[in-house]
């Protein structure tokens, strides 16, 4: 299991201006953009599992230049950002602008979220829990949360041994956050039904071709088809789901069983 994130060191790494994540950056944004999508699917899933959210009461918890806030607010969601480092926050308006909507964040702790009691129907957060002390962040999102409300996660796990070889060469964030476990995932603090949708196994090897700029029909066909192995894989192997690049997680609130 991870060590507990250091805090202090979170908020140094994110109060920093652009992308500080360097090379480990570029395989999450680099110039093969079609190519990463084709390869881990995460926005059709992730709107798959989120479903209809227009008129939504929508919490996204770490929101960072709030991309993804923008986008949610554009489908019609009643969207609100939290985050704690404020130099980022500070270019979600002017981003908000350029969309042509008004976007709303609050600056925050997760672990002391602003807001009353059952004020969201969706709580959702991409590459968030493993920055925060989980017991502490999931109780504050079971207290904001509507009952039978939805929490949806999208993590980076930390055992795919590519992903594990670019972190120990590349990245500057191994004293900043130690990424989740599946099983952490799959240990239910929400008190309620999950779902945990794995991604990203053979077909990871791709990411870094991606990152270069590498993209087209042919590596798009592969990253299918590699996709098509890797489910057949998390099926049948748990060993497999254990070492996916990233997770999907639904939890579907407490008051609802298993």
């Amino acid at each position: 299991m991870r060590r507990s994130p250091d805090r202090n060191k979170t908020k140094d790494f994110y109060i920093q201006k652009g992308l500080p994540d360097g090379a480990l950056g570029r395989l999450a944004c680099g110039r093969g953009l079609g190519l990463r999508r084709t390869v881990l699917g995460l926005e059709r899933l992730r709107d798959r599992v989120l479903g209809e959210i227009t008129g939504k009461k929508f919490l996204e918890i770490g929101t960072g230049y709030g991309q993804e806030l923008i986008e949610f607010t554009l489908r019609g969601a009643r969207a609100v950002g939290v985050d704690f480092a404020l130099t980022r926050l500070a270019e979600v308006p002017r981003r908000a602008d350029e969309a042509g909507i008004k976007a709303i964040v609050v600056a925050g702790d997760c672990h002391a979220l602003p807001f009353p009691d059952h004020t969201f129907d969706i709580v959702y957060g991409n590459a968030i829990l493993a920055h925060l002390d989980r017991k502490r962040a999931l109780a504050e999102v079971k207290r904001v949360l509507i009952p039978y409300g939805r929490l949806v996660l999208i993590e980076p796990l930390d055992r795919h041994p590519l992903l594990k070889l670019y972190r120990r060469m590349l990245t500057t964030r191994k004293d900043v956050v130690s990424y989740l476990a599946y099983e952490e995932l799959d240990a239910d603090q929400m008190e309620g039904g999950y779902e945990l949708h794995p991604i990203g196994l053979t077909s990871a090897i791709l990411l870094p071709l991606a990152a270069v700029g590498v993209d087209g029909v042919f590596w798009r066909g592969l990253a299918r088809i590699l996709g098509h192995l890797d489910e057949l894989l998390f099926r049948r192997s748990l060993r497999a789901r254990k070492s996916a690049w990233v997770c999907l997680a639904l939890y579907h609130g407490r008051g609802r069983g298993r």
